[in-house]
């Protein structure tokens, strides 16, 4: 077993689930920080992560990235302190000055930034159809010209599967239910659209079964 899915293992065993499959832990970090890097990531870029949850993918992010350089949130506060204590040392957290929000509205610019790379992991697979709006909205306000936004969802194979619901669905700071979400991709095209953006769906499967898509400016 690795180090991280060692400490992965040890943040489980004391908290229990915490929104991400223990087996794919640090597999998923290492395909995530792959893909922003194929997308153009280097170290002085500005990325923020919308649900940064316990800080799979941060681990990876925080350690690349110049310092002040990244931004999370997660309105489970719990996950990303218990991130901090498992998978972070202060030493890094001190040099590397990760900054967080626990904000519920996917709202980027409570950080004051424009940013290089938006990242969305499975998110808009709980997500109600008002909080993807959200979502690109933050984008749309808080992103550079040349920005990309790596979204990771599950498309609806059928009328009766493309979500309609308001709520959140799955673990967060205000449920303990497990769940997930589809939405059709032609409801996201149209969305993406009427904000002046392009929609660019990308090869296969991630190690969590989802797939993803590229939003950048038209």
């Amino acid at each position: 077993m690795s180090s991280v899915q060692r400490l992965a293992h040890q943040m489980m065993a004391e908290k229990g689930f915490l929104g991400v499959p223990e087996h794919s832990f640090e597999l998923a970090g290492r395909q995530q920080i792959v893909a922003l890097l194929n997308e153009g990531m280097l170290p002085e870029s500005r990325v923020v992560e919308i649900g940064c949850g316990c800080l799979r993918i941060a681990y990876w992010l925080v350690r690349f990235l110049d310092s002040g350089c990244y931004f999370g949130i997660e309105p489970a506060r719990q996950r990303v302190e218990l991130g901090k204590k498992y998978l972070m040392t202060p030493e890094i957290l001190d040099a590397k000055c990760p900054q967080f929000d626990f904000n519920a509205d996917m709202n980027t610019s409570i950080f004051g930034q424009k940013f290089d790379f938006f990242l969305a992991r499975s998110i808009w697979t709980h997500a109600s159809k008002f909080q993807i709006g959200q979502s690109l909205d933050s984008y749309c306000r808080d992103a550079t010209d040349s920005a990309v936004f790596l979204v990771s969802y599950l498309p609806a194979r059928t009328p009766e599967e493309d979500y309609l619901g308001n709520q959140w669905v799955g673990t967060s700071h205000e449920s303990d239910v497990p769940g997930v979400i589809r939405h059709s991709l032609a409801w996201i095209e149209e969305q993406c659209a009427v904000r002046g953006l392009e929609i660019t769906e990308m090869a296969g499967l991630d190690c969590d079964s989802q797939f993803w898509l590229k939003i950048c400016r038209s």
